[in-house]
C-alpha cells in the first residue's frame, strides 16, 4: 500500500507569504492554545553559503524574552562549530578526535563579527573561553538587566567555517550539512539560569522553542533543504518553522528530489521531501516507504507530527560522518545506495526509522540531551524497534541463523549487558568511552522498556510512553515526567521498584540456577529489580512452567519426575540479565542462540 502512495512533483519555488499564515493556523489548531500562550521568540537567520571555502556568511536577528522569574544581567550563547577549531577543545578531548569511527581531519569554527543588544554593541567585554582551550560558549554581560517578562532585540553578524564532514556537521565535496552553525542562546530555565555547556564529545543539544525564519543564498543551480516549510524563492530561499528549537539546512548542486504526501489521523497532510544523490533512486523509494509508514505509526502512538513538511537528506557515499542525524522537520539518513531486500532489515531501514523517531524524542518534547541522553536516544532506540517490527513482523528486524530467528535489537541489548557501563541516567559527558555511552544510553534504556513491555504488557507500555510524549510536547521534561507517565498506567510501584532503580541506579534482575537434584530445583534472583520470571522444566512427564514471582528472592520447587533440563526465562522477557548462559541446565543449552551469543559476549567482554 505504501508503494502506491501518491507521488507529487516538486512544488513551484514561487509561493506567497500567505502560505505561512495558513501553516500557522494549522499549527495553532494542532498544538493547542497552551503552546502559544505567550508570544514566541524569533530567530531571523540569513545565510550565504560559499562552497569554494565552505563558509557561511551569516546574520541573526533575534527577538528574545526573559521568561524566567528574575532579571538577567548576562546572556549566554552556544558557538558549537568552535568544537572543531583545534585538538584542545572539550569535544576533541572527550571524543579523542573521532565519532562513529570517523576521524577528525579538518578545522571548523564560528567567528562573531558583531553582537548588539537593543542596538548597543556588547561584543567587547564578552567572554568566549569559559573553559580553557574551548570557545563553544559565549558570555555576554549587559549594562542594564533584562527584567522578567521583558524582550530584547539581538543582532549578530558571524562567519561559520564548516569542517570536513564530521560529527553531525560539515561538507563532503559539494555536499554540505550546515548544522550548529549560528550563535544560539542557551536554554533559559525558570530560575533565571542558563543551561550553558560546552559541546561535549557524546552530548548533543538543548534549546528553547522559537519561530525560525531562514533565508539561504547558494550558487545558481544548487538545491537546498532546510528546517521548516519553504515560503518564498527569489532573493535566496526562505523557510519558516514554528515552534522548533533548532534550524539546519543541507545543500548540493546535484541533489535530485522526490515528494510524497501522507495524510495523518488528524487529517493534516505532510509533504515528505527527499533530496538524494544521482543513482540512489531504488534506496529512496525505501526511505520514503519507511518514513510514510513511520509518520503514521509514531503519530498513532505519540501524537501526530505537527509540521506541514518533513525533509530527508540522503548523503553520498563517503559522507557517513554527517549522516544519521536529526533536526526539527529535517533529518539526514544513511544506508546503501540501492535497495537490497535480502539484507538484514536493520541494515536497510534502521537509520531512517531511528532519525524519524527523533522528531518526537527529543524534537517535540525537547529534553536536555546532555543531562538526560536516555530520554532522547534510549526512547528513540526502543521506538525504532517497534516501527521495524510493525513493518516486518515480530522477528523481521533481525537475522535467521541455523533455523533460529534472532532479533538484531535483542542481540545489541545482550551485548550491552556483557560490559560495564554506568546507568542510563548518567549525563552524556560522564561516560568514559563511546562504547559505554552506546551500551548504556541506547541499548540498556531500550532493554528496560522492552522488559516492561514483555513482562507487563506491550500495549500498556506504549500507552505509558505515548502519554509521556503527548503530555510533555514542548515542555522540556526530565526523567520524573517519564516516571509519572508510567505510574499513571501501571501504578506508583513501577517507578519506585523498576524504572527508577533500573535507569538511575543500574539495577538488574538476574535469576541464577543454584541446584537441580532429582525432581527438585532451586533458583535465586540477584539484583534489585522485581521481574517475575518463568522457569521451564523438562522431564519424562513433559514440559512444565513454574512462575518465579518478582516479590521472591529464592524459589524452591519440585516437579513430578526427575528433571532432564531446565531453563530460566524461556521467552526471554527479562533483558536486564546479561549472563543468560547460567540460566540453562541440560540439553537445551545448544538450542538457544541468544544464550550462546550471551555466553560468548560474556567471555570476550571486559
Amino acid at each position: 500500500m505504501l508503494r502506491n502512495a501518491p507521488l507529487r512533483l516538486p512544488r513551484s519555488l514561487s509561493r506567497s507569504i500567505s502560505r505561512e499564515t495558513v501553516a500557522l493556523s494549522i499549527a495553532l489548531a494542532l498544538f493547542g492554545a497552551s503552546a502559544f500562550a505567550q508570544e514566541q521568540d524569533e530567530y531571523r537567520l540569513r545565510a550565504r553559503l560559499d562552497p569554494s571555502t565552505h563558509t557561511v556568511h551569516g546574520r541573526a536577528q533575534i527577538t528574545w524574552t526573559n521568561r524566567s522569574s528574575v532579571p538577567l544581567d548576562e546572556l549566554l550563547f552556544h558557538l558549537y562549530l568552535n568544537a572543531f577549531e583545534n585538538d584542545g577543545t572539550v569535544f576533541m578531548r572527550e571524543s579523542e578526535g573521532q565519532l562513529r569511527g570517523q576521524r577528525f581531519h579538518g578545522e571548523g569554527s564560528i567567528e562573531v563579527e558583531y553582537l548588539r543588544v537593543d542596538g548597543a554593541d556588547r561584543l567587547e567585554g564578552s567572554d568566549d573561553e569559559l573553559i580553557d582551550g574551548d570557545r563553544t560558549q559565549l558570555r555576554v554581560p549587559l549594562t542594564e538587566p533584562i527584567p522578567a517578562g521583558s524582550a530584547v532585540q539581538i543582532d549578530i553578524g558571524f562567519q561559520s567555517h564548516l569542517p570536513p564532514g564530521f560529527a553531525r556537521s560539515g561538507y563532503h565535496g559539494d555536499f554540505h550539512v550546515v548544522a550548529q552553525w549560528f550563535p544560539k542562546l542557551a536554554k533559559l530555565e525558570a530560575d533565571g539560569s542558563f543551561a550553558s555547556f560546552p559541546y561535549h564529545g557524546a552530548g548533543e543539544f538543548y534549546a528553547d522553542f522559537a519561530r525560525y525564519e531562514l533565508n539561504v543564498e547558494v550558487p545558481s543551480g544548487w538545491v537546498v533543504g532546510a528546517t521548516g516549510e519553504e515560503v518564498s524563492a527569489g532573493d535566496g530561499r526562505t523557510f519558516v518553522a514554528v515552534p522548533v528549537h533548532d534550524c539546519a539546512f543541507v545543500a548540493a548542486p546535484w541533489f535530485e528530489e522526490q515528494h510524497r504526501e501522507v495524510t495523518l489521523a488528524s487529517g493534516q497532510t505532510v509533504d515528505i521531501h527527499i533530496l538524494y544523490p544521482p543513482g540512489f533512486d531504488s534506496a529512496v523509494e525505501r526511505h520514503l516507504d519507511v518514513t510514510a509508514a513511520g509518520l503514521l505509526h509514531y503519530g498513532r502512538l505519540y501524537g501526530d507530527y505537527p509540521y506541514p513538511t518533513l525533509t530527508i537528506a540522503v548523503p553520498p557515499r563517503g559522507a557517513s560522518g554527517i549522516g544519521g542525524m536529526e533536526y526539527p522537520s529535517l533529518f539526514v539518513t544513511d544506508g546503501p545506495w540501492v535497495s537490497l531486500p535480502w539484507l538484514p532489515i536493520t541494515a536497510q531501514d534502521e537509520v531512517t526509522a531511528h532519525e524519524l523517531g527523533h522528531q518526537w524524542f527529543q524534537g517535540l518534547v525537547a529534553t536536555n540531551e546532555v543531562e538526560w541522553p536516555m530520554l532522547d536516544e534510549g526512547l528513540t532506540e526502543w521506538s525504532t524497534g517497534e516501527l521495524l517490527r510493525e513493518l516486518h513482523g515480530r522477528r523481521g528486524s533481525g537475522l535467521r541463523v541455523a533455523g533460529f530467528d534472532i532479533d538484531g535489537f535483542e542481540l545489541r541489548r545482550v551485548g550491552a549487558w556483557a560490559r560495564y557501563a554506568p546507568p542510563p541516567g548518567t549525563p552524556a559527558h560522564r561516560f568514559e568511552t563511546f562504547s559505554q555511552y552506546g551500551a548504556s544510553v541506547y541499548a540498556r534504556t531500550s532493554s528496560i522498556v522492552e522488559t516492561i513491555a514483555r513482562t507487563w504488557g506491550r500495549s500498556r507500555t506504549t500507552r505509558a510512553l505515548g502519554r509521556y510524549a503527548r503530555q510533555q510536547r514542548f515542555q522540556h521534561p526530565g526523567p520524573d515526567a517519564l516516571f509519572d507517565a508510567f505510574d499513571e498506567e501501571f501504578g506508583p510501584w513501577m517507578s519506585q521498584r523498576v524504572l527508577r532503580p533500573a535507569l538511575m541506579e543500574g539495577a538488574v534482575s538476574a535469576t541464577l540456577v543454584q541446584s537441580v537434584e532429582g525432581n527438585r530445583f532451586r533458583v535465586h534472583r540477584a539484583g534489585g529489580l522485581p521481574i517475575p520470571t518463568w522457569i521451564e522444566v523438562r522431564s519424562a512427564a513433559g514440559i512444565e512452567r513454574i512462575r518465579f514471582p518478582g516479590t521472591q528472592r529464592t524459589l524452591e520447587a519440585e516437579v513430578s519426575a526427575p528433571i532432564d533440563a531446565l531453563r530460566v526465562d524461556p521467552d526471554r522477557n527479562n533483558l536486564t540479565d546479561g549472563r543468560r548462559v547460567d540460566d540453562i541446565v541440560g540439553a537445551w543449552s545448544a538450542n538457544d542462540p541468544i544464550a550462546l551469543v550471551s555466553a560468548l559476549l560474556a567471555w570476550v567482554g571486559p
